[in-house]
């Protein structure tokens, strides 16, 4: 999982990310966080590669377990990355409350392909990754040869004690396009 940035209640990612997908949505929230998204894939994208070995083939955004129909993650990328979209069904038994793991939350249609299928995951939020590793695991098991996951931002509550150190820690610079979650050091 690569995220993105850090999305702290209290920031105007976090705002971005909560009012694009609202019922009123924010079309300035939506063109932020969609040029954030493909600046990071510009510059990032080919360490998603050499860290899966394969440059991604296929995409998916982690379907809505609170709003059936397209994504609205998915309706903002559209075809700008010009990879084929991998649908999936959600199993209704786990509800949008729901935290946990689960292997059979999402059922993945992987395209029948003679070349192995390399999928890129797209997510606006992550907050305990529940939804994402699910999904993850769904498309190893249906047969992608890879799986990586680009998240827009990773939910800290900054009320939160244990989050303090972290806060702390992210408060300077606020977000650097240049630097890559896969960076070491």
């Amino acid at each position: 999982m690569l995220p993105i940035s850090y999305s702290p209640r209290t920031w105007q990612h976090h705002h971005n990310l909560r009012a694009y997908k609202g019922t009123a949505r924010s079309e300035q929230a939506r063109r932020s966080l969609l040029a954030v998204l493909l600046l990071f894939l510009r510059d990032h994208l080919g360490c998603v590669a050499a860290r899966t070995g394969a440059p991604p083939t296929h995409v998916i955004t982690v379907p809505s377990t609170r709003r059936p129909g397209i994504h609205p993650l998915t309706d903002l990328v559209g075809s700008r990355l010009h990879l084929p979209w991998i649908d999936s069904a959600v199993n209704p038994s786990y509800g949008p409350d729901d935290h946990d793991f689960h292997a059979d939350w999402f059922t993945p249609a992987i395209p029948s392909s003679p070349s192995p299928i390399h999928a890129l995951i797209l997510e606006d939020t992550w907050t305990t990754g529940a939804r994402v590793q699910s999904l993850a695991y769904a498309l190893k098991v249906t047969g992608a040869a890879s799986v990586a996951a680009i998240v827009l931002g990773r939910h800290v509550d900054p009320t939160y004690a244990p989050a303090k150190r972290l806060m702390n820690a992210i408060a300077e610079p606020v977000f650097d396009p240049t630097r890559c979650a896969t960076e070491t050091g």
